[in-house]
């Protein structure tokens, strides 16, 4: 991730950053409201991060950077099954917006992007 930080700045820093980006493209988008009720939740989601960070526990291990093998296992099936699930849901959004008669691509979309990122882990992480 982000080295140079100390580790349990790490995740909050991202949270940061994101966040900024997403309530700034809120303001430009939909107005000051959205905007600035999106870096409030910014804020808080990033102070909430380095208090979770500091705790001497999994999800504190996991926020603050600092996770051994289990529990980076762990974290990986989690992401996992995320991955798995929002691949199922999109496939459900194909199905019933082409059952409405709606343009279905942006879940085509995201089912492609799911396959191919599927495919790139086979590819990438594969034993040699």
């Amino acid at each position: 991730m982000i080295r140079w930080l100390p580790s349990r700045l790490q995740v909050p820093a991202v949270m940061a950053v994101g966040g900024s980006v997403l309530a700034v493209a809120f303001l430009v988008g939909t107005g000051w409201r959205a905007g600035l009720g999106v870096a409030a939740v910014t804020v808080v989601a990033t102070a909430g991060y380095y208090l979770l960070g500091g705790r001497d526990t999994d999800g504190g291990a996991l926020f603050g950077s600092r996770a051994d093998e289990r529990q980076t296992g762990i974290s990986l099936r989690a992401a996992a099954l995320a991955g798995n699930a929002l691949v199922v849901v999109a496939l459900g959004g194909v199905v019933v917006t082409a059952a409405l008669g709606h343009l279905a691509w942006p879940f085509v979309l995201v089912c492609l992007v799911g396959v191919a990122a599927y495919l790139s882990g086979l590819v990438l992480y594969r034993d040699r």
